[in-house]
């Protein structure tokens, strides 16, 4: 049979009833397709003809030959799935191989029916405007430009374009170098130093020999400073080496200032600053100051402000946030500590006022706000209830339907792209029945992400669902730990997927690295403790809540710092202390991992609800996370 003929027969039989496809037979059909062996995946999707995943056999036929795939075929199947995640992915892949065509006209037509974009079809979709005489297109993909990270292939042509129209200058290039170094990005550093005059350029070898050993390069003083290149690979050495040892840094800035002019001297000065703040030094707020007027990137400022913070300097808290875009000043975080700075310098009335809407928020500084305005509305008091008609409902909607199919399957990664593209646009009722839903088919992670979703109306209950409960209750009580704190880190940690696996190997409900769990199995006296016995979830949780309470006890019972230590490790919690206590509020908010910042604000915020589910004694927030006590 020919190979295109048999999927468009399949595309235009209609599917009039559901058969129990096997998770074998599913197995089958994506190894077949993963192998491009297209008899047997036609013959798979005849079998499965019928079953409402049919779906997946039939897409995986098309994407199998997309580069030369009739393209009624492809519109067939974006009609017959019309609204569905398949379809929608589909769309992407063949808007793709429409952008490689330059098909412009058809890539046009297509590309509003798209939901999912990525960067290489946003580059696509620039192009396509400026082949079609649209004069805005290259202004509006400028942006695009300044990254100090990879972009996809397909932004190459566009680049371009944008070079051959004045759009991107010298200095431009120049300034994607800088951004590529603040990445340590070698590869795009090298590809942008080729769009330079030879005469101003380094070359890959020199700069491999910089990022190889930058002490060995500025020892031997062989940087040609009268050129552009040579100062970037002088100031590349100089930054590779003082984001490690700022101190380092400044003083080789120090030696070496007379070979740059004040701009390049105010760039390294904000360079060095990031890295000393990053570290919570105290002289990094100076060394911002050395930066002078220059523009700071986002990032700056946020760590600009930190630096403030842990200095207690309340006017440079204020005078940072406020020189932010107002983007970045409208997130949650900056609002709450731009309201805390206007507080301390006696403007009260004005912190109220960004108080005020914060504190009806239910995040980490959100809830720390609303002890700032005293009695707010509570929202976890009230509970939507969905009937089983609409909870029905949900279970008939076609996405989430094949998802929870897909979950029954074991097939994780299918069905939560299938969930998530179903419960978009939803109303809040919708999505508490939807969450119900999700809770009813022991479907955990997927109740919490479908309920943090409502904005209005919501069900705390799933929110922070509380599965096990007499497993962890009994684990916590033996070893005198806050039930309502190790739900809020287990909550984070696994979402209660039983057999979560982190990237870097953690396992369980409570995420545990296997050298851990060994060595509590020891502590604990497990005879014959076996790796795979950490997704046990009586083991893992005895396991992991013996650790926490270890860790707790080991940093003076303080929660931040061993919610902190749980994840990143004692030894930098301890690390990230101050020498004078700190209200734990800004020692969260100084913690130099990105992740574990985020983690520490999320397991108190989780604890406190957990603690209001649960009826324990009411606490604030301020109390719970207390202050962490001076190093």
């Amino acid at each position: 049979m020919n190979r295109f003929v048999f999927p468009l027969l399949l595309l235009l039989t209609p599917a009039i009833s559901y058969a129990a496809v096997s998770a074998n037979e599913f197995n089958t059909a994506r190894d077949a397709y993963r192998a491009k062996d297209i008899p047997r995946l036609e013959r798979l999707a005849e079998k499965m003809q019928g079953d409402e995943l049919e779906i997946y056999p039939r897409y995986w036929l098309i994407t199998a030959q997309i580069d030369e795939i009739p393209e009624p075929q492809i519109k067939q199947f974006l009609q017959t799935y019309s609204g569905s995640q398949l379809a929608d992915r589909l769309r992407a892949d063949w808007l793709k191989q429409l952008g490689k065509a330059e098909r412009w006209e058809t890539f046009s037509a297509e590309w509003p029916a798209l939901i999912n974009s990525d960067a290489e079809l946003n580059c696509f979709q620039y192009r396509a405007r400026h082949a079609l005489k649209d004069m805005t297109a290259l202004q509006a993909a400028r942006p695009l430009w300044f990254s100090g990270k990879d972009q996809s292939d397909g932004c190459g042509p566009l680049f371009e374009l944008l070079r051959s129209n004045g759009l991107v200058t010298q200095d431009n290039i120049w300034e994607r170098i800088r951004l590529a170094q603040e990445e340590n990005n070698l590869g795009l550093m090298k590809r942008m130093i080729e769009l330079v005059p030879t005469d101003q350029a380094f070359s890959s070898k020199q700069l491999d020999q910089v990022a190889a050993s930058p002490q060995a390069a500025l020892k031997k003083d062989q940087f040609s400073y009268r050129t552009r290149g040579g100062r970037e690979l002088a100031i590349y050495a100089m930054l590779r080496i003082g984001r490690t040892d700022p101190d380092q840094g400044v003083e080789l800035l120090r030696e070496m200032k007379d070979h740059f002019n004040a701009a390049d001297q105010a760039y390294i000065w904000g360079q060095l600053a990031l890295a000393s703040a990053r570290k919570n030094r105290p002289e990094a707020l100076e060394w911002f100051q050395m930066a002078g007027n220059i523009a700071l990137s986002p990032l700056q400022l946020e760590w600009k402000t930190r630096s403030a913070l842990r200095s207690g300097n309340w006017q440079a808290v204020l005078a940072t946030i406020e020189s932010m875009s107002n983007t970045q000043q409208a997130e949650g975080t900056w609002r709450y500590w731009r309201a805390r700075s206007l507080k301390a310098l006696g403007r009260v009335p004005e912190a109220n006022e960004l108080f005020a809407p914060l504190s009806r928020e239910h995040h980490f500084y959100g809830l720390l706000a609303r002890e700032e305005v005293g009695n707010v509305a509570d929202v976890a008091a009230g509970r939507y209830r969905p009937s089983d008609s609409e909870i029905n409902g949900m279970r008939r909607l076609a996405s989430l339907s094949r998802a929870l199919t897909l979950y029954r399957l074991d097939q994780r990664g299918d069905a939560v792209r299938e969930w998530n593209w179903g419960v978009r646009g939803m109303e809040d009722t919708q999505l508490i029945a939807a969450a119900e839903l999700a809770a009813r088919n022991f479907w955990y992670d997927r109740a919490i992400y479908t309920a943090e979703r409502t904005k209005d109306v919501h069900d705390f209950s799933l929110r922070y669902i509380a599965p096990y409960r007499e497993v962890v209750q009994d684990a916590a009580k033996q070893i005198e730990l806050d039930e309502a704190w190790v739900f809020g880190l287990m909550r984070q940690e696994s979402r209660f997927v039983t057999v979560a696996r982190s990237n870097v190997g953690a396992s369980g409900l409570m995420q545990l690295m296997p050298a851990t769990a060994q060595w509590v199995a020891k502590r604990l006296g497990y005879k014959k403790f076996r790796a795979d016995m950490v997704n046990e979830i009586g083991t893992n949780v005895q396991l992991g809540t013996y650790y926490l309470k270890h860790v707790l006890d080991t940093l003076g019972g303080q929660p931040v710092l061993a919610t902190a230590a749980y994840n990143a490790g004692p030894g930098r919690a301890k690390a990230w202390k101050a020498s004078r206590p700190l209200e734990a509020a800004i020692y969260i908010e100084t913690i130099p991992f990105t992740e574990t910042r985020d983690y520490v604000k999320k397991v108190m915020a989780n604890a406190h609800w957990y603690s209001r589910s649960f009826n324990q004694p009411a606490i604030s927030m301020y109390q719970r996370i207390g202050v962490v006590p001076g190093s």
